[in-house]
């Protein structure tokens, strides 16, 4: 039977963020202009660079000690050693609210909420992003769970499971992780090393204002984020960023028993790529009625464009295939339909808390879209 092997080529559409669990602050980082374009670019350093250089220095030693508690000092100590070719880790672009919200705090507390960075995930030693297999891979589970999750004729059975015996019966009745079916799917990290792929800008949480018939934003919390950028952040010329890897699907692994040691089924491709079309497409439907249908706000064109995009992908060839990814990807996209969602939501005066009533997006340049959004195409390898 052997393995069925695939390059996965991943076309970001909106905005991805994969975090590794790094908050940057004004220490890590400085915007600097860019000479060829004139365009800012925000810039991350090496600070253990920066110090060794400086711990042979006697008079920049000195003076490094008697700032060492004052951060504003510290920053401008920082930004003013940094050289960008002994010291630079990697490079984005910025949003023009990034930008104007940096120059607005230059002269506040460097430890201003506004002044942090969501790091995005990068291999060690890397200046460029990469999307985790493990992260495509659970956006492809959630969506072929919730596949047969539509054709169990047993539902109210499901409702008292927890979620790990639920995803066992869904998926043939396995008894332990060595049965899962998924342990056939074999997906390696997805690598983008298109120039100019990374983004940073605001992340902002809006709901859907009925009495003014637009999407509004919701509250001024400030998070700030760096991300692969998406397609249709190119307003002009969509640009092409595309990264790669590779799956297999391993039939080996597959038993014709249950009392067998091996997975107790084989999630074909084919699954895959109707699963994912049919559960991701329908979540944005639901999405896009609730949230941007009736809106009038001048955001509302691009979110229409969105949709246009991922129906297409949904419509066309047999091997191409929508996928969700990342975080602030939304519950209703990382969960079970909602028959047997249950989401841990905050609870304010004893009560718990709905969830499904905002929706995190990108600010580009005025142009607000829901993050994650990824175009997916499968071409099959040759042993």
């Amino acid at each position: 039977m052997g393995k069925e092997r695939y390059k996965l080529t991943v076309e970001p559409i909106t905005c991805v963020h994969i975090g590794n669990g790094t908050e940057l602050n004004p220490l890590d980082y400085l915007l600097s202009e860019n000479e060829k374009t004139g365009r800012t670019l925000y810039v991350v350093y090496d600070t253990d660079s920066i110090l060794k250089r400086i711990a042979v220095d006697r008079q920049k030693s000195v003076q490094f000690e008697s700032i060492s508690s004052d951060m504003a000092s510290l920053v401008k100590f920082f930004h003013r050693e940094f050289k960008a070719d002994l010291d630079l880790k990697y490079t984005c672009s910025v949003t023009r609210e990034f930008d104007n919200n940096y120059d607005a705090l230059s002269n506040k507390d460097p430890l201003e909420n506004g002044r942090f960075v969501q790091q995005m995930y990068r291999p060690e030693g890397s200046r460029y992003p990469v999307i985790p297999g493990s992260s495509i891979k659970g956006s492809i589970r959630t969506a072929v769970l919730n596949t047969l999750l539509d054709n169990y004729n047993k539902k109210s059975e499901l409702r008292a499971l927890k979620d790990d015996n639920i995803q066992k019966t869904l998926l043939n009745n396995y008894r332990d992780a060595k049965q899962d079916p998924f342990r056939s799917v074999e997906i390696g990290d997805c690598e983008f090393e298109t120039k100019g792929c990374q983004l940073v800008g605001a992340i902002k949480n809006v709901k859907y204002d009925r009495m003014k018939e637009e999407t509004v934003e919701h509250n001024s919390s400030i998070v700030q984020a760096e991300v692969i950028r998406g397609k249709l952040t190119y307003k002009q010329n969509p640009k092409e960023i595309l990264g790669n890897a590779v799956v297999r699907i391993n039939a080996d692994l597959v038993s014709k028993s249950l009392n067998e040691t091996g997975v107790t089924m084989k999630i074909s491709m084919e699954e895959i790529i109707k699963s994912c079309n049919e559960f991701y497409l329908a979540q944005f439907k639901n999405e896009y009625d609730k949230f941007y249908k009736n809106s009038y706000s001048s955001n509302a064109e691009s979110i229409t464009e969105l949709y246009k995009e991922l129906k297409a992908i949904a419509g066309s060839e047999s091997n191409t295939f929508i996928l969700r990814v990342g975080r602030w990807s939304q519950v209703e996209f990382v969960t079970y339909e909602h028959e047997l969602r249950n989401p841990k939501t905050p609870k304010k005066n004893g009560k718990i808390m709905p969830y499904g009533t905002t929706r995190w997006v990108f600010n580009n340049d005025g142009q607000y879209l829901p993050l994650g959004w990824c175009k997916c195409t499968l071409t099959p390898l040759e042993d």
